[in-house]
């Protein structure tokens, strides 16, 4: 499977990369992540030239990482900077990536290093509202990455699949709409009545037995995912002033065929800094990714092999939408790229 390569792409949080070398790979690529003296990221391929050694198994010498095979140093441009056995040649070297820190995030670019531009990474505004608190995670996937994002795009699956963010035993309606809107897909949902939910239990003290809740998730290619999540009085309709809002950023990146880098970060607007909400928070976003998400979306894509979904002729229902445009945008992306 081709995947589209001019675009940043998440690479790990920012916070998660520290001393030591950090081995990742990225649309089948391996990478090796650390950082300078000086605390700058780099991103280098994680193989020696001379007999392909991993070196993110190496030590780091200065702003330079060393393969563990036989000492050969490689400094952030992926020019070799030490050679024990001869002279130090412009024909030793490593792919260097261009990468990027924003919004507690490492981006990392697998394209063209000349198309490399930062300000073509996807906003992530809320990340820096004073108004959220937020905790972060991460999540390595079982299925590709376009499997994900159907399941992000598809938020009726919440009601059946995660009990701490949806009352299952709710009858309430709910009324789904999807649509594109300039570069993005957008799926938005909507319950002017529904029962109260763990989830908000935890941020709202006086939540009444009845409430509103109104999402929207808003997909740009290649794979990254901006949700905003409103919960109010019942038939409250205005999801900018709601009483409780719980933002999430989804940010994919694909590792395989089958298998993918799943960034996740939720802010709320309530109880900051109470370090136990956080953690409960955690908890229960963690929980519901981790033991309901992943296991569905693995054992969908060990039953379809490396079918593509689409030339499986699925039955399409209406609130699969968003996903089938979102689809359709990657090939259109794909398209142009292979040109």
């Amino acid at each position: 499977m081709p995947f589209i390569r001019e675009s940043w792409y998440p690479a790990t949080w920012s916070s998660l990369l520290g001393a030591e070398p950090m081995a990742r790979t990225f649309l089948g690529e391996e990478v090796v992540l650390y950082r300078t003296e000086g605390q700058v990221a780099v991103a280098l391929a994680n193989s020696c030239p001379h007999r392909f050694a991993a070196l993110a198994n190496g030590k780091l010498h200065g702003d330079s990482i060393a393969c563990p095979y036989h000492g050969l140093r490689f400094g952030p441009d992926g020019r070799c900077s030490h050679n024990p056995h001869g002279p130090v040649t412009g024909a030793i070297r490593v792919r260097a990536y261009p990468l990027v820190e924003r919004y507690g995030m490492l981006w990392i670019w697998m394209g063209d290093p000349a198309n490399a531009d930062p300000a073509t990474i996807t906003a992530l505004s809320a990340r820096e509202d004073a108004r959220f608190d937020w905790v972060t995670g991460y999540l390595h996937v079982e299925g590709n990455y376009q499997l994900v994002i159907d399941n992000l795009l598809d938020l009726t699956h919440v009601e059946f699949l995660h009990p701490f963010l949806v009352d299952p035993t709710d009858t309430f309606p709910t009324k789904v709409i999807c649509f594109e809107e300039g570069d993005e897909v957008v799926s938005r949902y909507t319950r002017p009545q529904c029962n109260r939910t763990q989830l908000v239990i935890a941020l709202w003290d006086d939540v009444p037995p009845v409430m509103s809740l109104m999402a929207e998730m808003r997909w740009s290619a290649p794979s990254n995912l901006i949700q905003r999540n409103g919960f109010d009085v019942a038939h409250h309709a205005d999801m900018d002033d709601t009483y409780v809002q719980v933002p999430f950023c989804h940010l994919l990146t694909p590792e395989t065929e089958r298998t993918t880098h799943y960034f996740w970060a939720g802010g709320r607007n309530l109880k900051q800094g109470d370090e136990q909400v956080s953690q409960a928070f955690t908890f229960g976003v963690e929980g519901a990714f981790k033991n309901e998400d992943e296991p569905m979306i693995a054992d969908i894509q060990k039953r379809m092999g490396l079918r593509d979904l689409l030339e499986m002729k699925p039955l399409l229902l209406p609130i699969d939408k968003s996903a089938v445009l979102a689809r359709r945008r990657v090939a259109d992306v794909l398209k142009r790229e292979q040109v």
